[in-house]
């Protein structure tokens, strides 16, 4: 125990030692709030909206509480999430938010406005969302109160694209029609949850295809919100024309997307989504931060528009929100900086555990996506994958798309503007899906964690093709689960001259058993499947069309590049949060697979995060070496219960850290973290073995 509070006075030394303002150590289950529900606003085109502001209920320290502005999704209002909003205000910030235009009480506010309805992400929300923040900074009864020079802007949904604008627009001259230039705020950090960087990745798949979600989206006559009337018809016009590239042109024209801006912008992000969202993957966001030089992190793995919500993930981003706030807002140096840009859970392939809000999810933190090595399979006659290129001759395959042609009410005019028509079965009718399935068995287990790629040689038949490629896995003894799916399209194909296209796949983890099938479908229609409910990506061309697909040896053939690993051990925690005012005993499940069945291991703890790693054998320990890893590596005396020992005959095991019996641990260790990890031997003391990942408990 003496080494515990060792470790426990330096961390209140370095927590001290943080230059600026400090932050004031809530007490146990954050400070008491109070809440403003209607301020006025007006901006500067004479549009009105409504704001509030929730912030703690005790004086603020000299510097104020730093500002952070929560955005609302699409058709909520800034009550949306007042709960989570209350539970970071309660923490040490002012927490401002407002019905963004065309939603909440603007509505009926707002009557009459020429730019009364909402264009979701433009320069007229843009230019809003700098007014609210200056608004509140020139506050006079929040003077003092609020610190508008340290601002986050926190956002779920549509209010993440305003989060993503706000990160790559900071300290930019911004305009909008009626309105002043005027310069955005600075912006300290940023969290953007659920929602790609530049939402257009998602209206118009690949500059080519129109999404279900922007179909769904412009058509709308939901009362929760209302579409701009000049927005709406511009939109229904490039579908009708089926003319993506058009719409693409006039958003460009707003400055409506993000890529030069956000590529030179150093303002920190944390980016949250779900593999399986009803909107979109977050392939292209993660492509964006990997090329950013500031800093960022990522969180892949469940909680989004039509995701399955789990408790513990979402406990887990829920505390790394906070410390990102702390340490950007507050410079509290937690190590959160420091620690692997991308952290993708599990995805569980059985239904029972994918489905179980309380199920622990395996996490991977991985230090980029879609780089490393990568077992290339390749598209075979008869439709196999395998890793030997085929020798020829080979056929190849073809993909077609045969409208019905009793079906005369499937035009774009008819499918944007009639509901009916988008129904799926109506869809599948008129529009036949067709594909070629290509499988292979997994001869051992193995682990995803990274992007795959596809590789397509293409010889389309007419100028317009698109085709969509869903990577599957089929585990024995269970149903077959939807990894990850992307699409690609041709406008201006040239009728037999062949063409190669290289496709990413959205990133995904998961844990592929021996025996497991692999699954490739090549489809002329962009459908999800489970473990997402069916339903179109992409609307479909109308239109018949055939691609035909290439078969050989590079480069001159197909295949799919998939970034197979050798399974590590995992530990997972039933406690994402451990409290200070009273700590319970924290237990730590170690899974190392079937492979390491009565190997020995150990497990060890760190009070100083990831970096730079703790080398053991043949492997790293993600942990920053200090006493409390000194004391508790291989530890069998509490409260390190089970820290050394032998897997169970399925290669896992259970250990604790019980805390327990010391009483309440100092509020000033509110916002920092312990860190677990373990190791586990190739056998009895073989001289090789594997790390696991590291597994966090926020202190608070």
């Amino acid at each position: 125990m003496r080494a515990i509070h060792l470790v426990m006075a330096g961390c209140l030394g370095i927590s001290l030692s943080a230059q600026g303002c400090l932050r004031p150590s809530p007490p146990a289950g954050g400070w008491p709030t109070t809440l403003e529900l209607f301020v006025p606003v007006t901006f500067g085109d004479g549009y009105q909206t409504i704001g509030s502001l929730v912030r703690p209920d005790v004086p603020a320290p000299s510097c104020g509480w730093p500002l952070l502005v929560f955005v609302h999704p699409l058709g909520q209002n800034r009550a949306f999430a007042l709960a989570a909003q209350t539970a970071l205000a309660s923490q040490g910030y002012a927490v401002w938010s407002y019905d963004v235009r065309g939603q909440g009480q603007g509505i009926a506010i707002n009557a009459g406005h020429p730019h009364a309805g909402t264009t979701l992400w433009g320069p007229i929300e843009r230019c809003d969302l700098a007014e609210v923040i200056q608004f509140v900074a020139g506050h006079s009864p929040w003077s003092g109160i609020v610190d508008a020079t340290r601002v986050a802007v926190v956002g779920v949904s549509q209010g993440a694209a305003h989060a993503w604008q706000a990160a790559a627009w900071s300290g930019s001259v911004v305009s909008a029609p009626d309105r002043l230039p005027m310069t955005f705020p600075s912006i300290a950090c940023v969290v953007a949850m659920d929602l790609l960087a530049d939402p257009v990745d998602d209206w118009l798949r690949g500059g080519g295809m129109f999404s279900s979600w922007f179909v769904e989206a412009v058509t709308s006559d939901l009362p929760s919100f209302r579409l701009d009337p000049g927005f709406a018809a511009q939109c229904r016009s490039a579908f009708l024309a089926q003319d993506p590239a058009a719409l693409a042109a006039a958003f460009a024209a707003e400055q409506r997307g993000v890529d030069g801006p956000l590529a030179t912008s150093t303002v920190p992000i944390l980016y949250s989504h779900a593999y399986c969202d009803v909107i979109a993957s977050p392939l292209t966001a993660v492509a964006r931060l990997e090329q950013r030089p500031a800093p960022q992190r990522c969180v892949l793995s469940t909680i989004g528009h039509g995701a399955p919500i789990n408790d513990h993930e979402l406990a887990f981003r829920d505390g790394l929100v906070l410390r990102w706030l702390h340490r950007w807002l507050w410079n509290v140096p937690n190590g959160v900086d420091a620690e692997s840009g991308f952290v993708l859970g599990e995805l569980p392939l059985a239904a029972a555990e994918r489905d179980d809000p309380a199920h622990l999810w395996n996490r991977h933190h991985v230090d980029a996506l879609g780089t490393g090595a990568a077992t290339r399979w390749f598209l075979h006659d008869g439709d196999v994958m395998q890793l030997a290129p085929p020798l020829p001759p080979q056929l190849g395959a073809s993909i077609q798309q045969v409208l019905d042609p009793a079906a005369t009410s499937f035009t774009p005019a008819d499918y944007f503007d009639q509901p009916a028509v988008r129904d799926l079965a109506n869809v599948l009718a008129a529009c036949p899906l067709h594909e070629r399935v290509y499988s292979a068995t997994l001869a051992e287990a193995a682990q995803v964690a990274r992007s795959a790629t596809l590789h397509l040689r293409l010889v389309p038949a007419q100028p317009r093709w698109q085709l969509a490629a869903l990577l599957t896995v089929e585990p024995p003894g269970g149903a077959e689960v939807m990894l990850a799916s992307a699409g690609l399209c041709g406008s201006v194909s040239v009728l037999g001259v062949a063409e190669d296209h290289d496709l990413r796949l959205p990133p995904i983890a998961a844990r592929l058993p021996a025996g497991s099938v692999l699954r490739l479908r090549l489809r002329n229609l962009w459908l999800r499947e489970s473990p997402m409910t069916t339903s179109l990506s992409v609307a479909p061309l109308f239109q018949d069309f055939t691609v035909d697909l290439v078969h050989g040896d590079a480069p001159a053939g197909s295949w799919l590049d998939l970034p197979l690993e050798a399974v590590t051990p995992k530990l997972v925690t039933d406690h994402e949060g451990l409290d200070l005012a009273a700590p319970a005993a924290i237990s730590y499940s170690l899974r190392a697979g079937p492979g390491h069945a009565v190997d020995p291991y150990f497990v060890a703890l760190s009070f100083s995060g990831h970096q730079p790693g703790i080398p053991f054998l043949n492997d790293v320990i993600p942990l920053a070496g200090d006493w409390l890893s000194i004391a508790s590596a291989a530890s069998t005396a509490a409260p390190f219960l089970g820290f050394l020992g032998w897997l169970d005959a399925v290669g896992e095991v259970t250990c604790t850290f019980d805390l327990s019996g010391i009483g309440a641990l100092p509020q000033v260790l509110n916002g920092l973290q312990f860190t677990a990890a373990a190791f586990v031997w190739d056998g009895p003391w073989a001289p090789t073995g594997a790390a696991s990942n590291p597994c966090d408990v926020l202190l608070r």
